[in-house]
């Protein structure tokens, strides 16, 4: 009977410890390697990399409004119409064909200044015989200037797309370092996680194999009639907890090797390199931290960018609300003559030139669009400004939460190895007193119960405060910068290449 029982306990360990001795072990990686393969690889990056490459492509396409405009167009027709001289003509209706040919380039310069050169030619030919030239080439050279003095005067009014398109490309910048915080952060987070947890399953490993041990030396006593058959089925059990102890960490593990593949969009698991978890000394203060924060923190970077952007929106707003006043000109040539090439000539002699100047003016009465507009803008602008100072006072509300959390996690630290170093001498004590008799195997199984417990206490006190540095840098908007994290290629829609590297040392 005691054999059968032996025999199964050996296949149950056979298969509980099946995925550890039979699966591949998983690539190791050093946290600057993750950190470096996550900034290349991480899908939510790149997704956020090919958004803020189309905003720099959206900045290079407003641009567009000083591309110089070409137009042109050729049409052909007939018309008939009354001979009004009668006694001139001998026909009473005049027939005319023609065929208009044109070709116009416009130019806008910064100032708001519309230039327009146009070239016209009109080819005709009449059924009135009275006419001078026919058929005829009549040909037109024109030279045309808007200047707008007021509304729409400058260079912010003229070039507002671009401005919101050069804004919105720095927003998308900082949407990409705050998603490079997220991910950053979450990569060691999860590697802190993946060591806490293996250390852990090695407690749990050590914890079966004591348990195995005293299941053994019990069934010997037993045998030996030194000890009751109770005690063989108290190790018994305490050895099936601490396997299916092992299994739930080992669960969890794997769980945390999933995640840092996921993280660096790896196929298979990753594993971190075989080191501990370990204690940094960290000197952080509130006010330099909050100071970091208002230069670094994406979220504070975008709100500024944001407020400069209504900033400007509430310029062009203000601009439209003073009256249009333009200034008009233009300077022409004419021609007319029997042939085509003798009507290009022709507007090279300045026998018919025309030139005009003048100025416009129009104004709405009331102009209640323009001014409520820039009402708008104002009452936007403060808005944005008060969610600013409000993210500010979050700043440092996280601050101080996260050097509080430091705080309290190091004095953890002591406090987790203090009892640890009790649970360990109360189980030495234990075994030493079990092997004279004088404790029970449930006296043993709980004091290790009490050690298992004082080393998860321990390594979840480092990982905590491991987790907290990471929090405090990112909320300080130095975790970028704590990794060397930098730009290292320009953000340019013509390129397709990782915008975030790891710089050299």
């Amino acid at each position: 009977m005691v054999r059968a029982g032996l025999l199964v306990a050996a296949i149950f360990l056979v298969i509980s410890f099946a995925p550890v001795l039979g699966a591949e072990e998983p690539r190791q990686i050093d946290l600057k390697t993750l950190v470096r393969m996550a900034l290349e690889e991480n899908l939510d990056i790149q997704a956020q990399t090919y958004d803020t490459r189309a905003g720099e492509a959206a900045l290079r396409g407003a641009y567009g409004i000083y591309d110089p405009r070409v137009e042109g167009g050729v049409s052909e027709g007939r018309n008939r119409s009354f001979t009004n001289l009668e006694f001139l003509s001998t026909e009473p209706i005049t027939r005319t064909r023609f065929r208009d040919t044109d070709l116009a380039i416009g130019q806008k310069i910064p100032l708001g200044t519309d230039l327009i050169a146009s070239w016209r030619t009109r080819r005709e030919y009449s059924s009135n015989d009275l006419l001078l030239v026919n058929p005829a080439y009549q040909g037109e050279l024109r030279f045309s200037l808007v200047q707008p003095l007021l509304r729409d005067f400058g260079r912010t009014v003229t070039e507002q797309d671009i401005l919101f398109a050069a804004k919105d490309l720095e927003v998308s910048v900082q949407d990409l370092r705050e998603r490079a915080f997220d991910v950053i952060a979450q990569v060691r987070n999860a590697w802190i996680e993946a060591l806490q947890l293996r250390q852990d399953m090695e407690y749990r490993r050590t914890s079966v194999e004591l348990a195995k041990t005293i299941l053994g030396e019990n069934r010997a006593r037993v045998d030996a009639g030194v000890l009751p058959p109770i005690e063989n089925l108290e190790a018994e059990v305490g050895l099936r907890q601490r396997e299916r102890d092992f299994l739930d960490v080992q669960r969890a593990y794997f769980d945390a090797l999933d995640v840092l593949a996921q993280l660096i969009n790896a196929p298979d698991p990753v594993a971190p390199q075989d080191v501990a978890l370990e204690r940094p000394q960290v000197h952080f203060d509130e006010e330099t931290g909050y100071a970091a924060a208002v230069e670094k923190r994406p979220d504070l970077m975008r709100r500024l960018r944001q407020l400069e952007r209504l900033d400007i929106s509430r310029q062009v707003a203000r601009n439209q609300t003073l009256p249009r006043v333009d200034v008009q000109a233009s300077y022409a040539r004419l021609s007319l003559e029997e042939e085509f090439g003798q009507s290009v000539d022709g507007l090279t002699s300045d026998d018919l030139e025309n030139w005009e100047i003048g100025v416009r003016l129009s104004y709405p009465l009331g102009n209640r669009e323009a001014r409520n507009a820039l009402q708008r803008a104002d009452l936007q602008l403060k808005g944005e400004q008060a969610r600013l100072a409000q993210l500010k006072e979050e700043a440092r509300r996280e601050i101080r939460a996260a050097l509080r959390l430091i705080d309290v996690s190091d004095k953890k630290i002591e406090a987790a190895r203090s009892g640890r170093r009790l649970a360990e001498e109360k189980l030495r004590t234990l075994l030493k007193r079990k092997e004279v008799g004088l404790a029970t195997t449930r006296d043993v199984l709980e004091g290790e119960d009490d050690l298992a417990a004082a080393r998860f206490d321990e390594s979840a006190a480092l990982a905590d405060y491991n987790r907290a540095i990471t929090d405090y840098l990112r909320v300080s908007g130095l975790l970028l910068e704590e990794e060397r994290i930098r730009f290292v290629a320009p953000v340019s829609a013509r390129q397709d290449r990782p915008l975030l590297g790891v710089a050299a040392p």
